[in-house]
């Protein structure tokens, strides 16, 4: 019995020492600075509080659904960008899609969240009223690839269809 009581106060100091030992070395060696939480997605009931630059998805299965959250740019759904948040009746120059909040007085000026290479479906000959979906490439159902994301200079050569917003051009082709 006096082993068995042994034998536990030796684990037990054995356990003490690793701890006291294990609080030592990251005292001396702290974790580097934890990375700062993803930017949560915010639902818009205000429109007025969407920045220019902010990215944003429909709450609903499509772009006729009125709800709608910020997303980061980054993730896969984050096909629509805030152009400009405007409480007049217009955008700026170019082919936005608007969004409205009349009960707060505003608009969002919403472009295609794209980079070179990204492929939507959208219909370039009426925008406002077309559904703006980023795909896979490969998709069958992707009508358009970004070529090019002009903010001043001309689009490449293979461009089929520049389409102008206020600070940009996005150089579309067909697939």
């Amino acid at each position: 019995m006096q082993e068995g009581i042994r034998n536990t106060v030796l684990v037990v100091l054995a356990v003490s020492a690793t701890v006291g030992v294990s609080t030592a070395v990251d005292s001396l060696f702290p974790d580097p600075e934890p990375e700062p939480p993803a930017a949560a997605s915010l639902i818009l009931t205000d429109y007025s509080k969407a920045r220019p630059g902010d990215c944003v998805r429909f709450s609903g299965p499509g772009e006729n659904d009125v709800g709608i959250s910020t997303i980061d740019c980054a993730a896969e759904r984050a096909s629509l960008r805030v152009g400009s948040v405007v409480s007049s009746a217009t955008c700026p120059r170019g082919e936005y899609k608007m969004l409205r909040d009349t009960r707060n007085n505003v608009a969002l000026c919403l472009l295609p969240n794209a980079r070179e290479g990204d492929c939507f479906e959208l219909d370039t000959d009426d925008i406002q009223s077309s559904e703006v979906t980023k795909f896979d490439c490969s998709a069958p159902r992707v009508t358009v690839r970004v070529v090019g994301v002009s903010s001043g200079g001309g689009c490449p050569e293979e461009t089929e269809v520049g389409v102008p917003y206020e600070n940009l051009v996005l150089c579309l082709a067909k697939p």
